[in-house]
């Protein structure tokens, strides 16, 4: 069983140091995997030594406003945190499994989190994976809750999201960011942490009101983010999957080049070798890097062979290039824009195939 609640706050910390853990040590960053699919950063100073940055992300699946999987809540362990024998990816490979049944209650889900590691490199890359128990489709969404612990000490760290970019910073003098890789982030919120925050109501609400606290400096107590990401088909025995990269750097400069390794890294192991089989409906990638100078990539599925175009446009609604024009096989396509004649400022690019019209954003900064 779970979290021993009618055990002494000094009894759980105890107990809470011999649970099954795994553990990975790049030379650079520390990814400890927890029991429950808790994931915890630290990243390793001059001395050798890992200094904890961030204590706690954690799953958040909602289902409706009353009706969010969250770690303390609802998640029970399945299969205890683990390393890979022969991992799929990267030069290591942890693993947990959990399910909702701790308190048996909507949404019904069991949660895989596998974490990818690479010798010597500052970052990691988490997938995570929903598959649903419920006995109805429903519109789920993904989000996470962070609990920073920037320098091996909670309170007084500066939070910020970065919408342009999908990016959670977490800082005092050391960084650690979250980059979500894979999904659309519709609410971001970074506030001071209070004692019952976790209630579905409130998780529900910062997952999806379409609001963005982007900068909080923490106090004392220390501060939580939470996001949520735009809806996503929840079938019977289907599952779904969001990546996250985590990084970090003596500073911003640091953490920032470890985030757009990764998203490399995830473009060009991930996104680049989907099977087309498993390309079920229109989606366009945010692209990478953004903001950029002079070139980006864009990257689009289409789940059926067509006619396709993209176009890029500039903020007064003129088309200032025309990247694809004509037939196209279903799959995954990139496309790179090379906008050195453009000026600076804010572009949108827009994907047409029959009836599908996606639009996103993206900034050129010279």
């Amino acid at each position: 069983m779970k979290k021993f609640l009618l055990l002494s706050i000094f009894a759980i910390f105890i107990i809470a140091d011999v649970f099954p853990q795994a553990i990975y040590n790049s030379g650079k960053i520390e990814v400890t995997l927890r029991t429950y699919c808790r994931v915890r950063i630290g990243m390793i100073d001059g001395l050798g030594a890992s200094v904890r940055q961030l204590d706690r992300a954690s799953l958040l699946y909602y289902m409706g406003d009353t009706t969010v999987y969250d770690y303390l809540e609802d998640s029970d362990d399945m299969m205890a945190p683990d390393t890979v024998d022969n991992p799929t990816w990267g030069d290591v490979e942890l693993s947990s499994r959990c399910n909702s049944l701790y308190v048996p209650k909507p949404p019904a889900l069991e949660e895989a989190v596998h974490v990818y590691g690479w010798n010597n490199k500052g970052y990691v890359i988490v997938k995570y994976t929903v598959k649903s128990l419920e006995a109805n489709a429903y519109q789920g969404r993904f989000g996470m809750e962070f609990i920073p612990q920037v320098e091996g000490a909670y309170g007084n760290e500066v939070m910020t999201y970065n919408p342009s970019r999908q990016l959670f910073s977490f800082y005092k003098t050391n960084y650690v960011g979250v980059k979500i890789l894979n999904r659309d982030v519709v609410s971001a919120h970074n506030f001071e942490w209070f004692d019952g925050y976790q209630t579905d109501s409130l998780l529900s609400r910062w997952m999806t009101d379409g609001q963005f606290e982007n900068f909080h400096w923490a106090g004392l107590d220390g501060g939580a983010g939470v996001f949520g990401t735009s809806p996503v088909a929840t079938n019977p025995g289907d599952s779904v999957i969001m990546y996250l990269a985590y990084a970090v750097g003596i500073d911003s400069v640091e953490m920032n080049a470890n985030i757009d390794e990764a998203t490399t890294k995830f473009v060009t192991g991930i996104l680049d070798n989907t099977p087309v089989a498993s390309i079920t409906d229109y989606k366009m990638y945010q692209n990478y890097p953004n903001p950029f100078n002079p070139s980006t990539m864009i990257t689009f599925d289409i789940p059926k062979s067509g006619n396709v175009n993209l176009s890029v446009y500039d903020l007064l609604g003129n088309k200032v290039a025309e990247l694809v024009n004509g037939y196209h096989d279903a799959g995954r396509q990139n496309v790179v824009f090379d906008a050195a004649k453009l000026s600076s400022g804010v572009y949108f690019y827009t994907l047409r195939s029959g009836a599908t019209t996606i639009t996103n954003k993206m900034i050129l900064s010279k």
